[in-house]
C-alpha cells in the first residue's frame, strides 16, 4: 500500500505536469489576406469555437498588433517587416482541454479555406494541419504515460492479493496440527476461523496505519521543500477509500485461501 501511495503521488504529479504542458499549448490560425475581423467566415469560426463551452480563448490579432508586439521584442526585425508588413491576421487559440482537441479540429477543418498556406504548401510551418499533428503527438505521449501508470497500480493491487493469499496459506499450514485437533474435538468453524479473522483485522489495519504514517511523513517533508513549485494535497477521504480497498483485498484473499485449505 505504501508503494501504491507513491504511485498515486506520481499520478498526481503527472496530471499536474500534463496540465502545465497543455496550458502552454496554443494553436495559431493564420488568415488569408482577403479575410479580416469582420468577415462572416471568421466571425462564424470564432463563434463555433466558443460554443464548445470549455472556456477556450480565441484572441484575434491584426497584422498591425502583431507587428507592434515584434517591435517590443525584436526591434531590428520589426524595421524590416514594417516596410511591407507581410504578417497575416491571426487567431490564437489557447486554454484548450485535452478532450476537446478533436472537436476543435473538426470545427477548424470546415473553415480551412480561410487560412493561409493550407492548400499551396502542406508542410509549411504555419500550416494548421502541421500544428495540430504536433500537438496530437504530444497528447498521445501524455496519454501513454497515464495508461502505463494505471497498469502499474493494477499490478501492485494484484500483487497484494497474491502475497496475502500465500501468507494466509503458509499461516494455516503452520497451524495445521492445532486445526486438526480442533476438528477432532468437534469444535465449530467459529473457533477455527475466529483466530484467523482477529489476526487478519489486526495485521491489516496495523500494516495500513504503519504505511500511512510513513507516507504522510514523506509527503509533508516533500511539501515543505517544494511548496513553491508543487504542493501535494491528499484528502482524508482518499485514505479512507484506500483502507477499505486494502481491507477488502486482504479479506477476500484470506477467505479464498482459508476456504480452500481448511477443508483439507
Amino acid at each position: 500500500m505504501f508503494f501504491i501511495n507513491i504511485l498515486f503521488v506520481v499520478h498526481d504529479v503527472s496530471l499536474n505536469l500534463i496540465g502545465n504542458i497543455n496550458s502552454k499549448l496554443s494553436i495559431s490560425l493564420y488568415l488569408n489576406d482577403e479575410y479580416g475581423r469582420n468577415s462572416n467566415e471568421v466571425i462564424d469560426l470564432i463563434e463555433d469555437i466558443k460554443n464548445i463551452k470549455w472556456n477556450i480563448k480565441a484572441d484575434y490579432n491584426t497584422k498591425e498588433e502583431i507587428l507592434d508586439d515584434i517591435r517590443l521584442s525584436e526591434p531590428d526585425l520589426a524595421k524590416i517587416l514594417e516596410r511591407t508588413n507581410p504578417l497575416p491576421d491571426t487567431i490564437v487559440l489557447s486554454n484548450i482541454e485535452l478532450e476537446k482537441y478533436e472537436e476543435l479540429n473538426r470545427i477548424i477543418e470546415n473553415k480551412l479555406y480561410i487560412l493561409s498556406n493550407e492548400e499551396d504548401n502542406k508542410e509549411h510551418f504555419s500550416n494548421y494541419d502541421v500544428q495540430y499533428k504536433k500537438i496530437e503527438q504530444i497528447i498521445k505521449v501524455l496519454h501513454i504515460l497515464q495508461f502505463w501508470l494505471y497498469i502499474i497500480i493494477a499490478i501492485f493491487l494484484v500483487s497484494i492479493a497474491v502475497i496475502v493469499y500465500s501468507i494466509i496459506w503458509n499461516f494455516i499450514f503452520y497451524y495445521k496440527d492445532e486445526i486438526y485437533i480442533t476438528r477432532l474435538v468437534w469444535w465449530s468453524n467459529v473457533f477455527i476461523y475466529g483466530p484467523f479473522v482477529y489476526q487478519w483485522v489486526i495485521y491489516s489495519f496495523a500494516s495500513f496505519l504503519l504505511s500511512l504514517i510513513i507516507f504522510v511523513f514523506i509527503v509533508s517533508s516533500l511539501n515543505s521543500v517544494f511548496d513553491s513549485i508543487y504542493l501535494l494535497n491528499i484528502s482524508a477521504e482518499i485514505f479512507l477509500f484506500e483502507m477499505l480497498v486494502f481491507a477488502f483485498i486482504w479479506g477476500l484473499s484470506w477467505f479464498l485461501s482459508s476456504m480452500k485449505y481448511l477443508k483439507k
